[in-house]
């Protein structure tokens, strides 16, 4: 599931944004993120650990912060997840529409919004079997890449493709203006690594989560930072500069380019079916934390509702209808919809992000104090690594208006969470929520 969420749009599509905005510091882009990242699951999984319970770091915030905190980052992070999927679905649209140009980008989104939900309707076990193939698909995928570009640079016939270090020699020569472009892309690069909040979440469904947990999310990081940050590097070696179209994903233009016979289709249907995978995936994780809202009182009493095998079917319709919205901003925002989304929802994930950095900092100071038994799994470096990882997702942040095109995401998520600020102050409280 982990695989399912963070593997997507963030790589395959939006990787052409980056390295448009990093260039040939986009590789050190993606690996300083997964840093970030790695950082991140660890305090997930320490927290999650101690209290499995439904919502999981939601929870946790509102032990250490009080009950507002806890309304926020919970809609927060579900305002995140649709945003997030409105990515991801605008994506397996223009996936799609590589096909079919004719049929319009709303079509394509209403569609793949309604199959995504109605397999969100099946119990962990099922909705596991069926991310699994898919997200078992785009690793291969990436490790084919990997490889096919290791054997590009190394001087080896792949289709037509041919090596170039040069923007690398370029970067050295200008690496003030380097790491400029590299904090501006830092955005889009946490969003790519966004997923991780499903640790959290699915670890409350996990048997055995102390011993399962921790090497399986080892594995799942480590893989993803290598994977991501090879890739662009093999994207920067041997795509050409001006064959990147930020519109088009750079995976598929380097096998059209390399004149392999079909690879750009094969290619663009491995695309599609992995971001598939991190649609899925999100309906996942936004419906449960819709869910862990419900029982808290702090969203509508329906949507805590599960049906016989588990699954909290009224917040998976309600989380999964929402993306029929973006249906229509694919219809009014055509062209700049994916960008648009990609910041809004990065924004509010890097918010949730500072949140959990802050309160595993709190949460194992008072575990510690009254049941020190209870941390069986321990993030290393506290108390330093919480902060530190806390002041590098807030320059991330203040970083993302070096890229202008990320603005309008950037208000918009700025809007949002006052919004959600300001609503808990609003509604009823005790018994008449």
């Amino acid at each position: 599931m982990a695989l399912g969420n963070i593997i997507g749009s963030g790589i395959f599509l939006a990787s052409g944004m980056v390295i448009s905005i990093a260039g040939a510091w986009a590789p050190l882009a993606y690996l300083f993120g997964g840093l970030i990242m790695m950082m991140e699951v660890a305090f997930l999984i320490e927290m999650s650990i101690i209290d499995p319970v439904p919502g999981a770091f939601k929870v946790h915030a509102q032990e250490v912060f009080g009950e507002w905190w806890g309304f926020v980052i919970g809609w927060m992070f579900w305002t995140s997840g649709i945003l997030g999927m409105a990515s991801e679905v605008t994506a397996c649209a223009i996936f799609a529409r590589l096909w079919l140009p004719e049929i319009p980008l709303w079509l394509f989104s209403l569609f793949f919004a309604f199959v995504i939900t109605l397999i969100n309707l099946n119990d962990l076990k099922g909705l596991s079997k069926f991310e699994l193939v898919l997200a078992v698909t785009k690793v291969i995928a990436l490790v084919f890449f990997v490889i096919a570009g290791m054997i590009a640079t190394l001087g080896f016939p792949v289709g037509e493709t041919v090596h170039n270090f040069t923007p690398f020699a370029e970067a050295l020569q200008s690496p003030v203006q380097g790491i400029f472009g590299l904090l501006a892309s830092m955005l889009l690069i946490l969003f790519a690594y966004t997923g991780t909040g499903i640790i959290g979440i699915a670890a409350t469904e996990t048997e055995r989560a102390a011993e399962v947990v921790p090497p399986a999310t080892r594995i799942v990081t480590i893989s993803i930072v290598f994977l991501y940050t090879l890739s662009a590097f093999f994207i920067v070696v041997l795509l050409p500069s001006s064959a990147l179209d930020v519109n088009t994903s750079p995976f598929v233009t380097l096998f059209r380019l390399a004149n392999i016979p079909y690879s750009g289709d094969v290619v663009n249907f491995i695309l599609l079916t992995a971001t598939l995978s991190a649609l899925n995936s999100q309906v996942y994780s936004s419906s449960r934390m819709l869910f862990s809202l419900a029982r808290n009182g702090q969203a509508p009493k329906i949507t805590a509702y599960q049906n016989q095998k588990g699954v909290p079917v009224s917040a998976v319709w309600l989380s999964g209808s929402f993306l029929l919205f973006t249906a229509l901003l694919s219809y009014v925002l055509p062209e700049t919809i994916f960008i648009y989304t990609v910041s809004a929802s990065g924004f509010l994930a890097l918010v949730n992000w500072m949140s959990v950095s802050a309160t595993h900092y709190f949460y194992r100071k008072k575990i510690q104090s009254i049941a020190p038994e209870k941390i069986t799994y321990k993030a290393p470096f506290y108390p330093y690594l919480s902060w530190i990882c806390f002041f590098m997702i807030l320059l991330t942040v203040l970083s993302a208006a070096l890229y202008p095109d990320q603005l309008p995401g950037l208000y918009a998520g700025g809007i949002i969470l006052f919004i959600i600020g300001t609503a808990y102050f609003l509604l009823p409280k005790g018994e008449k929520r």
